[in-house]
């Protein structure tokens, strides 16, 4: 199954609104279902994390890779959209370390995608 490319600015305005996140040193997943019937990916690198372009393009990269070169992904989240948002840490660890932590990330969030849903009670 091959991954799509979540590239509009609405579908990840749409992502802010999700509970299901998970966190490590290096980004924060974020997941919800869609009816496309697609496993969709976007990736996310603020100028807060990186003021110079050229830098924020290499991290964009190496996470579009990591992705891509990811065998379970479509496997583990049919019907998924996910972004992939980089943290400040991002920018100081090694490929390698980034992509631990984004197979942690999958892990993790398989186990709360799993759960059943909580219910909001602060409204």
């Amino acid at each position: 199954m091959t991954l799509e490319r979540i590239k509009s600015h609405f579908d990840f305005i749409e992502m802010k609104d999700t509970n299901t996140k998970a966190f490590t040193h290096s980004f924060v997943l974020q997941i919800r279902p869609n009816d496309q019937g697609k496993t969709r990916v976007g990736f996310t690198v603020s100028k807060k994390i990186a003021k110079h372009a050229v830098v924020r393009n290499r991290l964009r990269r190496q996470m579009r890779e990591i992705v891509r070169l990811s065998e379970t992904l479509a496997e583990l989240y049919p019907s998924h959209d996910l972004v992939l948002i980089a943290k400040s840490d991002a920018l100081n660890r090694t490929y390698q370390q980034l992509t631990e932590d984004f197979n942690y990330l999958l892990t993790h969030v398989k186990d709360v995608v799993n759960e059943p849903m909580r219910k909001n009670n602060s409204r």
